[in-house]
């Protein structure tokens, strides 16, 4: 098997585990009763990791073999999840213990970031970088859907509290990871090009393309994170979702950023990942806006915001880690990399729980999770803006931003209904017949 069928297939696996247990821990914490400022301690948990892992995980990379960094801490990270779902049952007090754990499972994660992406920007050709990241995202989207609709039908067979089911699915969940940890040791690693054991001075200097954008990384994350923790509570307890409709509507997000990440890897490849970058991320946007239209009488009305949601935000996820291993000078990658998570985790940490004390504790004409939404929405807008500060990294000349806005929507009016279809087909991969 070829190393970047390993690559995919590990993907796949991790998608599997991840829609099975992360995705739904949430609902987990909830049904044990958490509040909203818990909440938000949840959602800083992986960037609250992260930020304590950059500069050990980039170390790690210059001193050992990356695979075997890789797989030692993903197999540890992921074998935490069977305390977290004993907790119910075994501690007095499962949500310290679910959180406590939970940032354990995610320190073993984060440690790997360095050695898994400079691997994989060793491993794939810079020419076909966009094309192969949009199909890993197509498969972690797939497989991420399926089972977050299979976790969506199983929580059905269960009271709507009761942790029984949960820790099944969690356990399931974890033997996938391992299946996927496992995977990795196939892989046939090349050679690293840096190593120059790096001052921590270093991690903590900002220079040349990369600074501006972690500028815009830390802005933007602050604004995603101040309300990302708690859509999933929005539809859990304010519209009072099912675990089965919020198993679709999570899954109608993956179907379209499915259907649209093959089409956002091309035009990556064509107008490079600045322009596409900046469309994905202004449509970002809007989505919390888009949920607040939505109430209990109307609520059909997440589907088609679901959808746009995995539009723009395959359009957004996609083209930004191309600019971070495509801005990443090839003779520090690890460092840069790391230095660009760093600085990210700061904002993705204070974010999720500033929104959760601002649900709980402040009110500017709106209160609770709408008022988060609100903010988040003009924040997300502003941020966006910096992305024009960044340079285009591929080498591809900087096209105008309608132009690439009119070419990706195939705005061609006077060409008439024959070349609509044509171009639905194009974007569907094929899908549409």
């Amino acid at each position: 098997m070829s190393n970047q069928k390993i690559l995919l297939t590990n993907a796949a696996f991790w998608a599997a585990f991840d829609g099975l247990t992360s995705v739904y821990l949430v609902a987990f914490a909830l049904a044990l009763g958490a509040s909203n400022v818990v909440i938000g301690l949840l959602g800083a948990m992986p960037w609250l990791a992260s930020l304590l892992t950059q500069i050990p995980g980039s170390e790690l990379v210059q001193h050992y073999a990356r695979k075997k960094v890789y797989i030692f801490f993903a197999l540890l990270g992921r074998l935490f999840w069977i305390p977290i779902l004993l907790a119910p049952f075994i501690f007095e007090k499962p949500i310290l213990m679910i959180i406590i754990f939970y940032l354990l499972v995610k320190l073993g994660e984060t440690i790997t970031e360095p050695a898994y992406a400079t691997m994989l920007a060793d491993m794939i050709p810079t020419k076909n970088f966009g094309e192969f990241n949009s199909k890993r995202y197509r498969l972690i989207s797939t497989f991420g859907m399926i089972s977050l609709v299979l976790g969506g039908l199983w929580l059905k067979q269960f009271p709507k509290e009761s942790p029984t089911g949960f820790a099944i699915m969690f356990a399931f969940g974890a033997a996938l990871a391992i299946i996927a940890t496992v995977l990795m040791t196939k892989l046939k690693e090349p050679a690293y090009k840096d190593h120059n054991h790096h001052s921590i001075k270093e991690f903590l200097t900002l220079d040349g393309h990369m600074s501006k954008l972690v500028l815009f990384s830390v802005t933007f994350y602050f604004a995603y994170m101040l309300a990302s923790p708690f859509f999933a509570v929005y539809m859990l307890k304010n519209l009072q979702m099912n675990y089965l409709f919020y198993g679709i509507a999570t899954a109608a997000a993956i179907v379209a950023q499915i259907i649209m990440s093959r089409y956002v890897g091309r035009l990556t490849d064509k107008f490079g990942d600045k322009p596409i970058a900046i469309l994905g991320h202004i449509g970002t946007a809007f989505v919390p806006i888009l949920f607040l239209i939505i109430t209990k009488t109307n609520i059909w009305l997440i589907i088609p915001v679901q959808i746009f949601s995995g539009l723009v935000w395959s359009a957004a996820d996609i083209s930004r880690y191309n600019l971070m291993i495509r801005s990443a000078d090839p003779q520090k990658r690890a460092m840069q990399i790391a230095e660009y998570n760093l600085y990210s985790s700061i904002a993705l940490i204070i974010a999720p729980i500033t929104g959760g004390w601002l649900t709980e504790h402040v009110v500017w004409l709106l209160t609770g999770i709408p008022l988060i939404f609100v903010i988040s929405s003009v924040l997300r807008l502003l941020s966006s803006l910096l992305l024009f500060r960044v340079q285009e990294p591929s080498g591809k000349q900087e096209y105008s931003l309608i132009y690439v806005f009119k070419e990706a929507m195939h705005f061609h009016p006077n060409k008439g209904l024959q070349y609509g279809i044509h171009i639905v087909r194009r974007i569907t991969g094929g899908l549409v017949k």
